[in-house]
């Protein structure tokens, strides 16, 4: 692996403070705010497709079709979870 010199390294270090380091401490703080987190603990899931769509509109990053799956998958998988479940009746409601 090549050394970039002092730009690589302090993008390096933008990316882990900033991007990352910064990033998730305001999750942290959001999660312990929250009284159900469970519930949105699985939101963190759409920063791919958050990425993804940056990455198509600033940067050009084409999108191929397996992409596409991907994010139907991870948008399903979170529509699933974020549903509200009816709770049962109770047995003696239903005689």
């Amino acid at each position: 692996m090549e050394w970039v010199g002092a730009t690589g390294l302090a993008a390096g270090i933008y990316v882990g403070l900033f991007e990352m380091g910064i990033a998730f401490v305001l999750w942290q703080l959001a999660m312990r705010t929250v009284s159900r987190t469970a519930r949105i603990s699985n939101l963190i899931f759409l920063s791919p497709p958050i990425s993804l769509v940056l990455l198509f509109f600033i940067v050009g990053e084409p999108v191929l079709p397996s992409t596409l799956l991907g994010l139907v998958l991870i948008l399903g998988g979170l529509g699933l979870q974020q549903r509200q479940k009816t709770p049962a009746e109770p047995a003696e409601a239903r005689s």
